[in-house]
């Protein structure tokens, strides 16, 4: 009888969370099997079937029918009588041996925190037979919450032993290791055993919502580890790895999730194509990439990043193909137009970079760098008025930004506008009075040393 089948368990945090539900198989009475094996015959069958016997019986005669009938009726009636004198001389010994209810009420108030004596509940073992599985497990478990886990370690060994308890014991043994920070042991200890893979996920869910990710990742990969299978505890990991930025470990993990469904998730696909760009493996992303636009024809995020591909590989051609491309389809995409002005001011096509950066800020009128690339863009073809006010634009978005205030700054003494520069300095040193630059530049307009 497993612990977390009991009517209290509102009462029981801990034992309620220690596994994850299994389903299984429903069993059946041996009638209900007999009678299933039965039911195929058909009338004609049976028929027959009485008509051969009937046959067969035929030579036979009436007294020694009578006294074979007579004589089997007796055998049953005897076995069925010692049957029921076995099992009540065995009942209650095996319902304690097996259960010990006195013994699993005190591991249950353990593990609800409560005081329980660890001498105590070792004197409620039976004596001349062996602990089960379910006794060891619940000793463990005691041992455990009085913090004695060598003992609690032995007592889940020993639970192994017990074939109808074993998996349970081997659950516990992995987290009592995972709580003692030995991570790797508890891995390798319940690797491919896939029953308490779930538990392990969740685990991770409810890390990752606490803003602890690097605990999270742990539990993702003790669920990968426990099912190998689970596709959700790959994609997790790879995941948490990639907004951990270590791009390298997040591959191997996206890999799997791939390798594992025939359709893989499109997120999985777009983190996968931008681990191998971070990695300066175009051609590696552009692959993963192909087979994602097959499976999502319409998804930006892919659209962007084989761009991207191409760009890295210096083909800026191409890449301006599928921003083009990109933007037929979702001419509001502020991403796509960046990239094309971004493209357009290194290869020193000012007036594109510029006509592409307004739309930009058109579509994200509250980004501030787009309204800095524009200035930028501006300023490089020489368009100054609308530089300063792409400037004052960004300026307002973000008062307290004194870089790019700074920034500012510079420009318009680089293009002699003194009398809005004076204001935007002195406003640089109010944030930062150390601003060395700041102080020079303003020294400079009023014709003083800082």
């Amino acid at each position: 009888m497993c612990w977390h089948a009991r009517k209290n368990r509102s009462s029981l945090p801990i034992w309620r969370h220690s596994i994850p539900r299994v389903y299984r198989r429903p069993s059946f009475p041996a009638r209900t099997i007999e009678r299933a094996r039965l039911e195929p015959m058909s009338r004609g069958e049976s028929h027959t079937l009485k008509q051969t016997g009937n046959a067969d019986a035929a030579g036979t005669t009436p007294a020694i029918s009578s006294r074979l009938g007579s004589w089997s009726i007796l055998a049953l009636v005897f076995g069925f009588l010692v049957l029921v004198l076995r099992i009540l001389s065995l009942g209650s010994g095996l319902t304690y041996v097996v259960t010990n209810p006195a013994l699993l009420k005190e591991a249950m108030r353990a593990a609800t925190g409560q005081s329980v004596s660890t001498v105590d509940t070792a004197n409620m073992l039976p004596t001349g037979v062996p602990v089960s599985g379910f006794q060891a497990r619940a000793m463990g478990e005691i041992a455990w919450r009085a913090g004695q886990t060598t003992t609690a370690e032995a007592w889940f060994v020993q639970g192994l032993t017990g074939s109808p308890s074993a998996f349970l014991s081997q659950f516990e043994l992995c987290r009592l290791y995972w709580d003692k920070g030995e991570r790797d042991k508890a891995r390798e200890d319940c690797r491919g055993t896939k029953t308490s893979a779930i538990y392990w996920l969740n685990r991770g869910y409810e890390a990752d919502q606490a803003g602890d990710r690097a605990e999270a990742l742990a539990a993702f990969q003790m669920a990968g580890s426990v099912d190998p299978e689970l596709t959700a505890a790959w994609q997790q990991a790879g995941h948490t790895l990639f907004a951990l930025g270590r791009f390298e470990e997040a591959i191997p993990a996206y890999e799997r999730v791939v390798a594992l469904e025939e359709t893989p998730p499109a997120d999985v696909i777009q983190s996968l194509g931008w681990s191998y760009l971070k990695l300066n493996e175009p051609l590696a992303a552009r692959r993963i990439l192909t087979r994602g636009l097959e499976l999502y024809p319409y998804q930006q995020l892919l659209f962007l990043a084989m761009a991207q591909t191409y760009r890295d590989a210096g083909d800026m051609d191409t890449a301006d193909e599928w921003y083009a491309r990109l933007l037929d389809r979702w001419p509001r995409d502020a991403r796509g137009w960046a990239s094309r002005g971004e493209m357009a001011l290194a290869d020193g096509r000012y007036g594109d970079a510029v006509d592409y950066f307004q739309e930009t800020v058109n579509i994200q009128p509250d980004d501030v760098g787009y309204w800095v690339s524009l200035a930028t863009a501006a300023a490089a073809d020489g368009n100054l008025s609308l530089a300063a006010t792409a400037y004052k634009k960004g300026m307002a978005l973000r008062p307290d930004d004194a870089a790019l205030w700074l920034r500012s700054g510079r420009f318009l003494v680089e293009t002699g506008r003194g009398e809005e520069a004076v204001a935007v300095l002195e406003h640089v040193l109010e944030l930062e009075p150390d601003n060395g630059e700041a102080a020079a530049l303003l020294a400079g307009l009023r014709g003083t040393t800082p």
